[in-house]
């Protein structure tokens, strides 16, 4: 519970200076917010949970999955002209894949401990 706790307080800390270097902002934006949680949950379930914890994905298969993904969030994005891909966008974007997929992992292994 203290690892779980520290990563989540620690991320939550090294996020909000990160949106105040690369979005000149400390509070997201509610669009922004949504971008940010799709990765965070896609790295929580698929790569924490499934691969790392569960080992019931293949590392090639997740990847993939992770791409499809990533890739159908940035379309949309370009589609509807939400904001520009550049260097710091997809830089935010791994950082929020790392962060779920540590969460995913720390919390599946707590979650199976407490049984």
């Amino acid at each position: 519970m203290k690892m779980l706790s520290f990563s989540f307080i620690l991320g939550l800390a090294l996020l909000y200076f990160m949106n105040l270097a690369i979005l000149k902002t400390a509070i997201l934006s509610s669009e922004w917010s949504i971008h940010a949680g799709t990765r965070f949950l896609v790295g929580f379930f698929i790569m924490g949970v499934s691969y790392f914890y569960a080992k019931s994905l293949s590392f090639k298969t997740t990847l993939k999955l992770i791409l499809i993904i990533v890739t159908l969030d940035y379309l949309y994005d370009y589609y509807i002209e939400a904001y520009r891909l550049n260097f710091e966008i997809i830089l935010h974007g791994i950082y929020m894949l790392v962060w779920g997929a540590l969460m995913g992992y720390l919390a599946a292994r707590y979650w199976q401990n407490r049984q």
